[in-house]
């Protein structure tokens, strides 16, 4: 809890910015904009306003450098992490490629149009319209796998939201300046900032977060050296970084974690944090698609939602337990925080056990 940045800090007078906590993590998952942005703002206690003001500075960015899927990246390295862990050119989504009848033709195209008209930066749906204007078919997610092909490859990143629409444009246009460490240094700085901000972690873990060979995971751990410590628990070797984050007295607390957190996503084995008997209320298609978590002292221990109702949110409360009245006051305590950061008044309800609690829709 404490790496990944879930606790106190214990030199809390200093500021943090969503950079500091772009480049501490390495990464975040963030396919739909909303969670992804509150993934920085509870590390950092930014409103949602100073983290989208962080997007206009051009600080941080939402691209796909890995996974196959969108995260948040310091603006500087978006371009040298694409090009090392992106593979927008795996057989995986050449067969979807396929499927869709995307052709060679059309990403070629696609790039050419994306080169001549995204210096600034265009909203999703003025991109699509682009690609029908010039003869490319954007309909059964065609636009989004064109668009995230060329942000894989470092040609594109979003921009900032025009409207409610995210937007994109080219990379190098929109980056003032992009980072070019050699080969060595990026997998020593990619291995390097996850060890500090996950662990204890295995070298499993960092292969199934970059989605890369075990081997790659070995090189690149290697390159960090003596800079990490390595425990031998129950068989397996977890690593910590020497410059690990202080843990703070007392509990984990209680926090509403949103979807595809790093609390969750940041690991190949969840079974730490995530009893198995709960799985399929976090997951319930077991289709990577989760919902919000409330974690209890660094165990899930219900989900929750938001509605937004007028000038007020509503946050349900799922719990997979009866909790004590003082828990609900900490919930309340993280709901606060939550609406500090919307800028709005939250009210917390518990949920009925029974009903379905259904996750917020995927904004890409």
């Amino acid at each position: 809890m404490a790496a990944l940045g879930l606790t106190p800090r214990l030199d809390a007078d200093a500021p943090v910015s969503a950079l500091d906590v772009a480049r501490e993590l390495g990464a975040l998952q963030a396919q739909d904009y909303a969670s992804g942005a509150w993934s920085l703002g509870l590390r950092s206690g930014l409103t949602l306003a100073r983290v989208e003001q962080a997007v206009r500075d051009r600080e941080v960015v939402r691209t796909w450098p890995m996974r196959g899927t969108i995260h948040w990246v310091p603006a500087e390295d978006a371009r040298w992490m694409c090009e090392l862990l992106a593979a927008p050119r795996s057989t995986t989504l050449a067969t979807r490629f396929a499927q869709l009848g995307i052709s060679e033709s059309d990403v070629e195209l696609s790039g050419r149009l994306f080169e001549e008209h995204l210096r600034a930066p265009m909203s999703r749906p003025d991109v699509a319209a682009l690609l029908v204007e010039h003869g490319i078919d954007p309909t059964g997610q065609r636009s989004y796998h064109l668009i995230s092909h060329h942000c894989m490859s470092g040609l594109l990143c979003q921009g900032p939201l025009i409207g409610k629409q995210p937007s994109f444009v080219l990379l190098d246009s929109w980056v003032p300046h992009s980072r070019k460490p050699s080969r060595e240094e990026a997998l020593a700085t990619v291995a390097e900032r996850y060890v500090r901000s996950h662990g204890p972690v295995t070298e499993r873990d960092l292969a199934g977060w970059l989605l890369k060979p075990l081997g790659l995971a070995r090189e690149a751990l290697a390159l960090v050296g003596d800079r990490l410590v390595r425990e031998e628990v129950d068989g397996s070797t977890w690593l910590t970084h020497v410059e690990a984050r202080g843990v703070p007295d007392g509990p984990g607390g209680v926090h509403l974690l949103p979807q595809w957190d790093e609390f969750l996503l940041g690991y190949k084995s969840r079974e730490v944090t995530l009893p198995s008997e709960h799985v399929a209320k976090v997951v319930p298609g077991r289709n990577m698609v989760f919902r919000p978590t409330l974690v209890v002292d660094g165990e899930v221990a219900g989900t929750w939602r938001r509605a937004q109702r007028r000038h007020r949110v509503v946050v349900e409360v799922t719990p997979f337990a009866a909790l004590p009245a003082r828990r609900w006051r900490e919930i309340e305590r993280a709901a606060s925080a939550y609406g500090s950061f919307l800028d709005v008044e939250v009210d917390v309800v518990p949920a009925d056990p029974a009903a379905p609690s259904l996750p917020s829709g995927v904004e890409t």
